[in-house]
């Protein structure tokens, strides 16, 4: 069975029951399509061997960054964080654990998985897949890059750079705000 990875992190400010209800949509969402869901957490990022350099180029952008902006970072370690502890899992496909799979199934996954690097383009990136070796590379960029422009952070796909077509995995998703939204989208 192919898996799916999700990345949970808690977050002071975020409603933990709403995230756990989420999380459980999103585990019935994939699981229906015919995957195997994992849910990563932050000891998983941090047994990559990238995890600590990526948290202290994060706290030098903290430094820079927008007063109006910081009540977001701790959204921000942590979206970055899930990329390392999908790299300590060996690599694969992860969403976001607020995205309801409506479709996606692993047969269709496997087009695209001939060694590329898939970003949801142009949005602060809910699906990724990416080998071990894609993840190194994308922390080791990330490392050298720039997260906040003109007061704002940038998408996943426009620091990496990447414009991989994937209108026909999109289509079978629905990134859901609330709970609520994904169990519509499900039942």
């Amino acid at each position: 069975m192919k898996r799916i990875y999700a990345y949970y992190e808690s977050i002071q400010t975020v409603p933990q029951p709403e995230e756990f209800q989420k999380a459980n949509y999103w585990k019935t969402s994939w699981e229906k399509n015919g995957w195997e869901c994992v849910m990563l957490n932050k000891s998983h990022a941090q047994g990559s061997n990238l995890h600590a350099k990526l948290i202290a180029k994060l706290m030098k952008v903290a430094l820079g960054m927008p007063q109006e902006l910081l009540p977001r970072f701790p959204h921000l370690l942590a979206r970055y964080s899930r990329l390392a502890a999908l790299h300590a899992a060996g690599g694969g496909w992860l969403s976001d654990y607020d995205v309801v799979n409506i479709g996606f199934t692993p047969e269709m996954a496997e087009k695209y998985e001939n060694n590329t690097l898939i970003v949801a383009p142009d949005v602060p990136s809910y699906l990724f897949y990416a080998t071990r070796e894609h993840c190194g590379a994308m922390i080791s960029k990330l490392l050298y890059s720039e997260f906040v422009i003109g007061g704002k952070f940038l998408p996943e796909s426009e620091i990496l750079d990447i414009k991989v077509n994937i209108d026909e995995i999109i289509a079978n998703l629905a990134h859901c705000e609330t709970s609520e939204k994904m169990k519509e989208s499900i039942f």
